[in-house]
């Protein structure tokens, strides 16, 4: 199917319904001043004018985060299914830190309905956030697993739900005036209610993780809801000397409160498995597209006599559309009227030709990596619209693409969701890795995972996972990732093992050298860079990124039938200081070759089919043998293959 045409199926069931909730959040008076106007900008600068006066930051260890899903109950099966518990899991720490991962997003700790949701056992329909559930263990128990996670050098951070509790909760009960309407089946919070008491109960809980369990971040179900809350909880975990992560499920970052957003990039829709195909091939034109020079959009206008008018970049329709890169900061990426606002970041401009001039009802902006804005939809990023006087016929249009946050998600536990196909399997990689690698764990975003993913874990549905969102039908029959069973025992087996292998070899080689690899800031342009290449077969395009002192050549490639030998050229300012090189191959773990800069101008290399043992990817560490900087930003950024019958 053609991505293009498939675009306006942008929003999935699941996003249909999580945005829904957001329609009801708070008026912006609850938002602090981060959301004033201010000059445009995309530097730590600019962020820190966004950010509340006095708010912490971020902690530092942020940008080395590799975060990892657990789905507590299924991840362990001390006694049989859907019995996993804190000790059980503190059983795997070991496991987990000879990985390489760096944090735990813990998916199961409160007392919670064991069948509310897919018929299992979910920490999304909670009853009491401040008590453990006793399936799970005790409050030490608890607590000697995250020393332990702690010890080995793993961050954990522990889902919220923000909307509300259980319809039978005790604390509904007691605090019936703290609760209005429902959603998901539960009562919700009347967070607009002015109800100082359930604010100040509200905070307590969730500092009180911080300063007494030692708890190093939140992830935000659904929506905030509330950031003055969050933002007093950031605030009492650094006074305690504990400075926290936050992050919301679905929209963009609030300076000063949220840290970055789960979902900002996502690989695949949760409802299919459908990959984004600029992330599967292009890493360099996923970024040329967040900063405006390149990729296609589809708008429609809809008019107030109910006609509509369509167009794309690509020609197709009536409309005439033109991208015309970075304009000025008019308008944000959060959901909501409050993203309307400028947020200092620069935005991405289009013009359209051939607008009628009478009312306009609605604009709607979709893009081939899924991604929607709309001109009036709570449930949509926004749009800003220059005109004179009335719209048309020229009209343009400006849109957020980039964010201060900056994360990349391969899978979560809500891959699978109520309507993925029966036959296909919820996991994203299934043994890909350049999946995993060229457009993951070397992606200049903070990575997540969910747990089984790094051995090509066999989806093995929890006895009574039903494929129905309030269960109680076909159970054993779901597809939800959450409630996928792990067998341990899978990795006795080659392929499995094989997969792990080399899962735990990138995430090494990420570490080793995260001064180029790891996150970089969200708004400011990183240091990735598409090479000129030449293939025989269909490859993704190869990028670079660097420091001042080495260069690391990242390559992928998805065919499962054909090794591909690929030859790239690189940027002649990375080459023009130096007479010669030192390469290391870091997948395979070669030693270095010295390589002259005439050798280095055309480089060549084989990547193994994916899906095999040490296949699908090729990295390469580039080192001046001289100590001369690297000088590859100097170059054009538009990817580009070429023909060894170019003059070579």
């Amino acid at each position: 199917m053609n991505y293009r045409e498939d675009c306006q199926r942008a929003i999935t069931r699941r996003d249909l319904l999580k945005k829904s909730a957001l329609l009801a959040a708070v008026p912006s008076a609850f938002f602090p001043l981060w959301s004033e106007v201010i000059a445009p900008a995309q530097d730590e600068a600019s962020l820190a004018r966004l950010t509340s006066a006095g708010q912490p930051t971020a902690p530092d260890w942020m940008k080395g985060l590799i975060i990892y899903e657990i789905a507590t109950k299924g991840f362990t099966s001390p006694r049989g299914p859907e019995s996993g518990t804190f000790a059980s899991l503190k059983a795997k720490l070991p496991y987990l830190q000879d990985l390489g991962i760096t944090g735990i997003w813990l998916a199961g700790y409160s007392l919670c309905d064991p069948r509310h949701f897919y018929n299992i056992w979910t920490q999304y329909a909670v009853i009491d956030p401040e008590k453990f559930d006793p399936t799970l263990g005790t409050g030490e128990e608890f607590e000697a697993l995250i020393d332990d996670a702690h010890s080995r050098g793993i961050k954990v951070c522990l889902d919220v739900i923000t909307h509300g509790l259980m319809n039978g909760s005790p604390i509904v009960k007691e605090h019936p005036a703290w609760f209005r309407g429902g959603t998901w089946g539960m009562t919700d919070f009347d967070w607009t209610g002015g109800h100082s008491e359930l604010d100040d109960w509200w905070v307590k809980v969730y500092t009180n993780f911080v300063t007494r369990y030692h708890i190093d971040g939140y992830r935000l179900d659904v929506s905030i809801y509330r950031p003055d809350l969050w933002e007093r909880i950031r605030q009492n975990a650094a006074t305690s000397g504990r400075p926290i992560v936050i992050w919301e499920e679905m929209n963009a970052v609030i300076p000063g409160v949220t840290d970055f957003s789960q979902r900002e990039n996502i690989i695949c829709t949760t409802d299919s498995d459908k990959l984004n195909p600029v992330l599967e091939h292009d890493m360099p034109g996923f970024y040329d597209r967040k900063f405006g020079r390149a990729g296609y959009y589809h708008i429609e206008i809809q008019y107030q006599d109910c006609g509509k008018v369509e167009g794309d970049t690509d020609g197709k329709g009536e409309l005439k559309i033109r991208l015309a890169g970075l304009g000025p900061d008019k308008v944000g990426r959060r959901f909501g009227s409050d993203g309307a606002k400028p947020d200092g970041l620069l935005d991405v401009k289009l013009t359209v030709f051939g607008i009628e001039r009478k009312p306009i009802s609605n604009i709607v902006v979709r893009n081939e990596m899924s991604e929607e804005w709309q001109l009036r939809s709570e449930g949509s990023r926004p749009i800003y619209v220059e005109a004179a006087g009335t719209f048309g016929p020229v009209v343009e249009i400006q849109i957020g693409t980039l964010a201060w946050g900056s994360s990349i998600q391969l899978s979560c536990h809500d891959n699978g969701w109520t309507g993925f196909p029966v036959d296909k399997n919820p996991y994203v990689a299934q043994g890909s890795r350049s999946l995993f690698g060229y457009s993951f764990l070397f992606s200049p975003m903070i990575p997540i995972f969910f747990a089984g993913e790094e051995f090509n874990a066999t989806f093995r549905a929890l006895p009574h996972l039903s494929p129905d969102l309030y269960g109680g039908s076909d159970v054993g029959m779901g597809h939800w990732l959450y409630g996928a069973q792990l067998d341990w025992n899978e990795l006795e087996r080659p392929a499995h093992i094989e997969m792990f292998r080399d899962v735990k070899r990138m995430i090494a080689i990420r570490r080793q050298h995260a001064d180029i690899l790891g996150m970089s800031p969200g708004g400011r342009e990183p240091n990735l860079l598409a090479v000129e290449y030449y293939a025989e077969i269909d490859v993704p395009v190869p990028y670079i990124r660097w420091n001042d002192s080495k260069v690391i050549l990242i390559a992928g490639n998805r065919n499962t039938d054909r090794d591909a030998k690929i030859t790239v050229r690189f940027p002649a300012s990375m080459l023009e200081h130096c007479e010669s090189f030192e390469v290391h191959d870091l997948w395979s773990g070669t030693p270095g070759k010295a390589y002259s800069r005439t050798e280095l101008q055309q480089f060549c290399f084989e990547v193994i089919r994916d899906k095999v043992p040490g296949g699908g990817l090729a990295v390469y560490a580039i080192l001046p043998r001289d100590g001369s900087p690297c000088a590859a930003a100097a170059c054009n950024r538009s990817p580009r293959s070429w023909t060894l019958s170019d003059g070579d």
